[in-house]
């Protein structure tokens, strides 16, 4: 009977199986040294760093806030015309204060635009010490810039200086503290709601919606400085969109240079003008029915001799100044209102919803009081001359397109007129030779900066301030630029 043969006694598959084992651990051990020796002998290959993500900018915290400073509606002298029979006899619309507060995680600005002709010094010391005795030093002289909106028809009597208090009747505490308490108001609701968000900026250009009142008097400028503009007045519209970091919206603040003006010297009703009318249509597209909401404010920029009366008329003309009376473009102030705040309102929220240039950087404050009858200005290489003392001349007293004086003084005259010239002297005290030559070639009327009785009649020292976050810097002076 015959049998299959081995070796040492193992069969011929196992043999087979053994050897292809050898063979196998032989190929995988030459393969390792192989890949060892060239990771040893060869330099690495380069390999491309993970993609970064994307720069996350440092979120500001952001907080929004609106209160109400209307104020007494009645029996008040309206701040703006200088009209003394220019009493509020009703309410057209509400008057609003606006605050926004923006913190870069280190320092805080506040910024304010509130329903009124201007801020004065009384009003804005008495809110600092008010926010003083509620904060401390958090909100100071430094951080907080006050702004009004420039509407003519919101109640006076909350000026120091005499020249103001004569057209509003002196100081008014029914005045007064209602705009303290809603300033003050506004920006405590800021304070409350802040949280983290973003801000973005846009800037487009409007047209229809004012002009120039003063023209042959912008032609006097250098042809070279008229040539840098496309008109004779700031068209531009810019805005300032804040979110939460989801994107919705918080709030809006807008410059535009207009006047607050399409409610004219004869109204005698409280009214936010033009300007509050456009923050109102823009509040209640995002707040239907509903108060606070979302904050959409607009205030002052180079406003100075812009009107949004379009159909207007030099006050030099023949007939009394008074009758020279710009207005438009409705058939009455009413109607007027309603078209100009109704263009601000559309361009706005046009560049609201096509913003997308985000504002970031740190945010900083100065404030400065500066003594405006010795400033130092250099005019050329070669001149410097220096700044004195207040006056206004006879062109003041002629007004404006917007709202003649009461008298037949014209614009833009050069030459005093004896007659009031004499009674201007007799009862307010003749200018000094030095006031005389600084202000010429202008006539003196009201020799202002002379004149303390019973207190001072114009401001001698006033305060300037500047506030920035990241490349938006907003300049508040006590005046009107051009």
């Amino acid at each position: 009977m015959g049998r299959k043969s081995s070796c040492c006694g193992a069969t011929a598959l196992e043999v087979t199986l053994a050897i292809l084992f050898i063979a196998m651990t032989i190929v995988c051990a030459t393969l390792i040294a192989l890949m060892v020796t060239r990771t040893t002998h060869t330099d690495p290959e380069p390999t491309a760093p993970p993609p970064s993500p994307p720069p996350q900018n440092t979120p500001y915290l952001i907080g929004v806030g609106r209160a109400d400073c209307t104020g007494p509606a009645a029996d008040i002298p309206l701040m703006g015309y200088a009209n003394t029979q220019q009493k509020a006899a009703g309410i057209h619309t509400r008057l609003y204060s606006r605050a926004f507060i923006i913190d870069d995680g280190t320092r805080r600005v506040v910024f304010v635009t509130a329903d009124v002709g201007m801020i004065s010094q009384r009003l804005r010391l008495e809110v600092l010490q008010a926010l003083q005795e509620k904060y401390g030093d958090q909100y100071r002289q430094d951080n907080v810039v006050l702004s009004g909106t420039h509407t003519h028809c919101g109640p006076g009597g909350y000026f120091q200086y005499t020249l103001f208090m004569i057209s509003s009747s002196g100081y008014i505490k029914a005045s007064v503290q209602p705009l303290v308490n809603g300033i003050v108001k506004s920006i405590d609701r800021a304070h409350q709601n802040m949280r983290p968000g973003r801000i973005y900026r846009n800037r487009g250009e409007l047209d229809h919606s004012s002009i120039n009142r003063s023209p042959h008097s912008y032609m006097n400028n250098p042809e070279d400085e008229r040539l840098r503009y496309k008109d004779n007045t700031d068209k531009q519209v810019l805005v300032l969109k804040f979110t939460d970091l989801d994107g919705d919206g918080i709030g809006m603040l807008s410059w535009f240079a207009v006047h607050a003006v399409s409610m004219n010297y004869t109204n005698r009703l409280v009214s936010s003008d033009n300007m509050g009318y456009a923050s109102y249509l823009l509040e209640q597209d995002k707040n239907p029915g509903e108060l606070p909401g979302q904050v959409r404010a607009f205030t002052c920029t180079c406003m100075s001799n812009t009107t949004c009366d379009e159909q207007t008329v030099s006050s030099a003309c023949l007939c009394q100044t008074k009758m020279c009376a710009a207005f438009g473009p409705g058939d009455d102030m009413f109607e007027s209102t309603r078209i100009i705040g109704q263009n601000i309102y559309m361009k706005a929220k046009e560049l609201y919803a096509t913003a997308v240039e985000e504002v970031t950087g740190s945010v900083q404050s100065a404030h400065q009081w500066v003594n405006m009858t010795d400033v130092s200005v250099p005019i050329n290489s070669s001149h410097t001359v220096s700044t004195c003392k207040p006056a206004l001349g006879h062109s003041f007293a002629a007004g404006t397109t917007d709202g003649g004086g009461d008298l037949n003084f014209t614009q833009g005259a050069v030459e005093g007129d004896p007659f009031w010239d004499g009674i201007a002297g007799a009862l307010l005290g003749r200018p000094s030779n030095e006031t005389k030559e600084c202000h010429r070639p202008k006539p003196i009327l009201f020799n202002t900066g002379e004149m303390n009785t019973p207190v001072p009649w114009h401001p001698q020292i006033v305060d300037v301030q500047i506030l920035t976050v990241g490349s938006v810097a907003v300049v508040a002076v006590p005046g009107e630029m051009t």
